[in-house]
């Protein structure tokens, strides 16, 4: 009841009262009672007041009867709300003792909310996370396990299960523990990232394509972070289905890799690649020119001049020119028209746009080309050795680097050759790697520079690798 209403109807008992003493006062009377020989003369006023007074008497009588039935009980419950709290405040004070690392504390106050309040969820969790503080796996997991008898605690217990089954290395059984988890909780983010990672490790790409829908729709995965991954899953089950000779299911992967997210360049790459085995060079040469304006690159160009020039130099010094007129001054057309030239034998061409996309210090992959240059042209094997030497110090020319570890790759693949990450590979250019010598003497640190990711397998040209499956 809330306070207004306690106040108006304490007002209306107040008026109520002060109505009836009026009533009183104005129509006085007498009142006689005889008992047992006793006679009492008084107002009926008086008789008014004595029966109020004697409700009221009883009335306490009864509350006071009524305290005295519930003493027990309430001191039972004063009792349980006292352990519960002091049980409470061990759960507490176990769940500070966790993150300040004392697992020997963590330890003693589990146990102390589970004499107190009967094994409660936050003591197992506690005496999990104590026990693997201390490198006992074997005792976290009796927790874990003992999480899973309780439908309420049931997923926890999971997760544990399966963060030490990772730990262990045990990829079947986390892979197991994830799957349980994701059934007993299809909306859980974390359960479906865990299972899409152990996808990704086990090679399971289209079980993986799935799980990552499910992330997004369920919002564990925002669409900016998914969609590259969802091309990079599709391009990869393109490439599969190609080697498997399914070109139809390859094309149609291919095209709705391009459409989830149309700047990832390896999805492009598949596409053109496919649609010009097909047949549909038109097709392939409206991606591969949209393409170029976003993000030039020596593979597309080494496709469109597949697609427009086929063999004849001069068919592709052509398609060189138009493609290389959607974006002039990149770095890219001005290698491609390099190339073109070099295949046409128009030496001075070559070397204009040699020496136009170089400029003062040209990298590694100009540096070539001049070398081919100087040897075609002059027959110079002095001054093409010279600049092959320069290319070795020159700076490095574009390649796919992963973020995860840094290493570089020839090829594009959905998994890191050297670190196993996913969808890392960027195009970009590489840092540097100074000598030690070179590196002291400027007073600079020395990068340890990129591992060559493993050897792959070019297709189709050399454009993309697919990880065996």
């Amino acid at each position: 009841m809330s306070l207004f209403v306690r106040v108006f109807l304490s007002l209306v008992a107040f008026f109520a009262v002060a109505a009836l003493a009026a009533w009183l006062t104005e129509t006085p009377g007498a009142a006689t009672l005889v008992w047992r020989g006793w006679r009492v003369d008084t107002s009926v006023a008086m008789i008014v007041l004595f029966v109020g007074l004697l409700f009221l008497a009883g009335a306490g009588l009864y509350q006071l009867w009524r305290l005295f039935l519930r003493a027990p009980k309430a001191a039972l419950a004063n009792r349980a709300a006292r352990r519960r709290e002091s049980g409470y405040l061990a759960l507490t004070r176990g769940m500070v003792a966790v993150a300040a690392g004392d697992a020997a504390e963590a330890r003693r106050q589990a146990r102390r909310a589970s004499e107190v309040l009967g094994r409660p969820p936050g003591a197992l969790l506690i005496g999990a996370q104590a026990a693997q503080m201390e490198g006992r796996p074997d005792v976290a997991r009796k927790f874990y396990e003992a999480m899973l008898e309780t439908q309420e605690t049931e997923l926890l217990g999971l997760r544990g299960l399966l963060t030490l089954a990772e730990q262990a290395g045990d990829d079947a059984a986390a892979m197991e523990l994830a799957e349980r988890a994701r059934r007993l909780s299809p909306q859980a983010p974390w359960a479906l990232t865990r299972l899409f990672q152990l996808q990704i490790k086990g090679r399971r790409w289209e079980d993986a394509e799935a799980t990552l829908r499910d992330a997004m729709a369920a919002e564990a995965v925002s669409p900016a972070e998914g969609a590259p991954r969802d091309a990079a899953l599709l391009v990869q089950l393109s490439l599969m289905a190609e080697r498997a000779g399914q070109r139809r299911l390859a094309l149609d992967r291919a095209r709705k890799a391009q459409k989830a997210a149309p700047t990832f360049l390896p999805a492009t790459l598949q596409l053109v690649a496919l649609l010009h085995a097909d047949g549909k060079n038109r097709a392939a040469r409206k991606a591969a020119e949209q393409a170029w304006q976003a993000e030039p690159h020596p593979d597309l160009a080494r496709l469109y001049l597949q697609v427009e020039g086929g063999a004849d130099p001069m068919n592709r010094l052509k398609a060189a020119e138009a493609l290389a007129g959607l974006a002039p001054d990149a770095r890219e057309s001005h290698l491609t028209m390099a190339r073109a030239l070099l295949e046409a034998r128009l030496w001075g061409q070559a070397r204009k746009h040699l020496e136009e996309g170089g400029g003062d210090s040209p990298d590694s992959a100009f540096c070539r080309l001049f070398a081919e240059l100087e040897q075609a042209e002059n027959g110079d094997a002095a001054l093409a050795r010279d600049w092959l030497s320069r290319a070795s110090e020159a700076p490095r020319e574009p390649a796919w680097l992963c973020g995860n570890c840094g290493a570089t790759a020839r090829e594009w693949s959905a998994l890191c050759g050297h670190c196993g990450a996913f969808e890392t590979l960027r195009w970009t250019t590489p840092p540097r790697v100074m000598p030690h010598d070179e590196a002291a003497q400027e007073g600079k640190p020395v990068e340890t520079g990129t591992a060559e990711s493993g050897a792959v397998e070019a297709r189709a040209g050399g454009v993309l690798e697919a990880p065996q499956a």
